[in-house]
C-alpha cells in the first residue's frame, strides 16, 4: 500500500515538473492561447521565465495577476475558443491543400 502511494506521488510530481519544463520552452503564441492569459500576463510570464528557471508552475503565483485559476488552465492546457477555431481552420486548410496536390498529381 505504501509503495503504491509512493509510486503515485513520484509520478504526479513528474507530471508537474514536466509541465514546468514545457512552460519554460513553450513559444509565445502557444502560451498566449491558454485561457486567462492575455497580452499583459503573457508578457509578465515571458519576463519571469527569462529571469528564473521555472521548476514548478506554482512559482507563477509570484507574478502579479497570475492566480490559481490561470495555473490550473496552464496545467490542463485549456485553450481559448479563438485559438481552437484558428487551429481547426489551419487543419481544414491543410487538408484542402493536400487534396489539391493529390488532384494535380493525378
Amino acid at each position: 500500500m505504501i509503495r503504491g502511494l509512493t509510486l503515485i506521488s513520484i509520478l504526479t510530481l513528474g507530471l508537474f515538473a514536466m509541465s514546468a519544463t514545457q512552460l519554460q520552452t513553450i513559444d509565445r503564441d502557444t502560451l498566449g492561447c491558454i485561457k486567462g492569459i492575455g497580452e499583459k500576463r503573457l508578457n509578465a510570464i515571458i519576463t519571469y521565465r527569462e529571469k528564473h528557471q521555472v521548476t514548478s508552475l506554482d512559482e507563477l503565483l509570484e507574478i502579479s495577476g497570475v492566480g490559481k485559476k490561470t495555473i490550473e488552465n496552464i496545467r490542463n492546457d485549456v485553450k481559448k475558443k479563438s485559438c481552437q477555431i484558428d487551429k481547426q481552420k489551419q487543419i481544414k486548410e491543410s487538408k484542402e491543400d493536400i487534396q489539391k496536390k493529390d488532384i494535380k498529381a493525378e
